[in-house]
């Protein structure tokens, strides 16, 4: 079985979106939403659809996933961020996986009409192929086993997912599958298209090099 682990902070509008496409996927799974400390109407949306809600004292985005992580009963935990949605078959795809893939994520679409979107999305697929990276907003999943023997995420205010993404490909075979994910183009609306590229190169960049993780951050949230 699969568990699909949601972490949430104040997410009432695309949350619907999300969860839906989950338990439209025609496939068993368990959905688990931990959140972090929302105040609109998240934990009630995501009741109507979780089988568990974990709710948080503070938003802490690596910390959440790692709760939901901890009370999955899923051979396979599928990482999937609030403001995305899945494609139909995206979870029959992880079931027909060989086993000797440790994990992997989708590739990966915005939901935005500019062309810029567009160009950030391939973009980042082409990264993610030639690198070996994953990122968060694509659906990271990896076995249930190899998370534990792992540790986990990483509690840092960023990169949390490249950091766990490197670790994973030292424990085995991961995979880029064709989804795609969608994801909302909202961190990009209103920003310079080249300027989100440099933002996100530049982290990627810093990270590898061995910077604090608070120094990235407060540099990548500055927009």
């Amino acid at each position: 079985m699969i568990s699909v682990i949601v972490p949430t902070r104040n997410e009432e509008q695309l949350l619907p979106r999300c969860l839906r496409s989950v338990r439209n996927q025609g496939v068993e799974c368990e959905v688990i939403v931990a959140d972090g400390a929302s105040c609109d109407d998240t934990l009630a949306i995501a009741g109507e659809y979780a089988d568990t809600v974990i709710p948080g004292e503070r938003p802490n985005l690596p910390a959440q996933l790692n709760a939901g992580a901890a009370a999955a009963k899923g051979d396979v935990l599928l990482f999937l961020h609030a403001d995305c949605y899945l494609a139909p078959g995206c979870l029959a795809r992880i079931e027909d996986l060989p086993p000797d893939v440790a994990g992997g994520a989708f590739t990966m679409r915005l939901d935005g009409r500019r062309l810029a979107h567009r160009f950030l999305a391939a973009g980042g697929n082409a990264y993610c192929r030639l690198t070996g990276t994953l990122f968060g907003d694509r659906g990271m999943f990896l076995r249930a086993s190899v998370f534990a023997q792992l540790g986990g995420f990483t509690d840092i205010p960023i990169m949390s997912d490249v950091d766990l993404s490197h670790r994973l490909r030292r424990a085995g075979r991961t995979v880029l599958l064709p989804g795609p994910v969608v994801s909302s183009a909202r961190k990009f609306e209103g920003e310079n298209p080249l300027r989100s590229l440099y933002l996100i190169f530049y982290a990627l960049g810093a990270f590898r090099l061995g910077v604090d993780p608070e120094a990235i951050a407060g540099t990548y949230y500055r927009r």
